[in-house]
């Protein structure tokens, strides 16, 4: 019998990337929309809260472990890991974020296209979607072993145009 090559040899990493990051949206979605019908809104808003954390965390561990970086000490370093976390996992043209630094301790955040917000309006129910992305990036920031507090501004799911965040470091991590 011969071996033919790979079916997927002739598919690029990029686009391998794009499918895997698609289902993984997907499969999130439809996960939720299960707790929901099986738990009520309040239920599924605070699991899903709970697990994104942890995935924040992991998230962070990989890719730092990927990147060597053991630890953040300025703000510039961590816009770039908060930059390049942000859109390793959720790219354009889907998501678009930016920060900006404000001070040494500080950053403004943007977020100009949330493709889950998207999905959520879509659906009807943003009235009863609790977004989880404050839940992750507190996770991002656990895995760094970092004090960081966040505040929502204007918001995409309350009808402004971008969400608006400010990131303030109470401290930086520490070498693991």
């Amino acid at each position: 019998m011969e071996v033919k090559a790979s079916l997927l040899s002739s598919v690029n990493n990029e686009k391998k990337i794009e499918i895997l990051r698609k289902n993984w949206m997907s499969h999130e979605a439809r996960y939720q929309m299960a707790i929901i019908r099986e738990l009520g809104w309040e239920k599924a808003n605070n699991l899903n809260k709970t697990v994104i954390y942890e995935m924040g965390k992991v998230m962070m561990y990989r890719l730092t472990k990927a990147l060597g970086i053991s630890h953040i000490d300025n703000i510039d370093d961590f816009k770039d890991i908060c930059l390049t976390t942000q859109e390793f996992y959720y790219p354009p043209p889907v998501f678009s974020v930016h920060f900006d630094r404000e001070s040494d301790t500080s950053l403004s955040g943007s977020v100009e296209k949330c493709g889950i917000i998207e999905n959520v309006k879509r659906l009807g129910v943003s009235d009863q979607y609790e977004c989880g992305c404050f839940a992750m990036r507190s996770g991002w920031y656990k895995a760094l072993g970092m004090d960081v507090e966040e505040k929502l501004g204007d918001c995409i799911k309350n009808g402004a145009k971008t969400c608006e965040i400010t990131v303030s470091v109470k401290k930086w991590s520490k070498e693991r």
